[in-house]
C-alpha cells in the first residue's frame, strides 16, 4: 500500500480510535479495517490520475507485488515518485472518508449514524482537505516538470488539480 493507518493517528487528518498499536482495542481495529478499504478502494485511481493511467497502473501494481511478496526488489523510480505523493494521497482518502462518515448503507437505505456526540457537517473539512490536497499536487507536478523527477512526461489530471469551495461551484 502507499499509505498505512499512522497517516490518520495525528495531526488534520486523525480520525478517531485509528491506532497503530499491535494491540488495538475493539473500535480500533473497526476503524482501521475501514480505513484500510478505503486505501485499498482509492489507490489505483489515485496513481492514474497523479501519474497518468499507465504508468499509474504499473505503480499500483508494483505496491501490490510489494505487499505481497516481501524478497521483490524495490524499483528507485516508482519508489520515489511514490514518497512524493503519500501525503496527496493520506488527503484524498481522509477527503473521501469525510463524504461517507454520516451515514451507513444497509439493505433497506442509508442510516444516519448516532452517537452520544454531536454531528456536524464534514463539508468545511473537506474541502480544506481537498485544497490542500490540491496545493501539494502543484508541487508535486511543477518537480515532475524538472530534471529531479526520475521519470518523464508524468501529467497529473486537471481534477486533481482544481480547488474546490463549500458550495460545489
Amino acid at each position: 500500500m502507499l499509505i498505512d493507518i499512522s497517516y490518520f493517528t495525528k495531526g488534520s487528518r486523525h480520525i478517531l480510535n485509528a491506532s497503530t498499536a499491535e494491540m488495538p482495542g475493539q473500535n480500533s481495529i473497526s476503524v482501521n479495517e475501514a480505513i484500510i478499504g478505503y486505501i485499498d478502494e482509492y489507490q489505483e485511481s489515485f496513481l492514474c490520475e497523479m501519474l497518468g493511467f499507465s504508468l499509474g497502473a504499473d505503480v499500483n501494481l508494483y505496491l501490490l507485488e510489494l505487499d505481497s511478496d516481501a524478497t521483490k526488489e524495490h524499483n528507485e523510480q516508482y519508489d520515489e515518485i511514490c514518497d512524493k505523493i503519500k501525503y496527496m494521497f493520506a488527503d484524498y482518502v481522509f477527503f473521501h472518508i469525510l463524504r461517507d462518515c454520516q451515514t451507513q448503507s444497509t439493505t433497506s437505505g442509508l442510516v444516519l449514524l448516532k452517537s452520544a456526540n454531536e454531528y456536524v457537517s464534514p463539508i468545511n473539512r473537506q474541502v480544506s482537505t481537498w485544497n490542500t490536497m490540491v496545493k501539494r499536487n502543484e508541487v508535486f507536478q511543477a518537480w515532475c516538470k524538472t530534471n529531479l523527477c526520475p521519470i518523464p512526461n508524468i501529467e497529473v489530471s486537471t481534477n486533481m488539480l482544481t480547488p474546490i469551495n463549500n458550495l460545489n461551484l
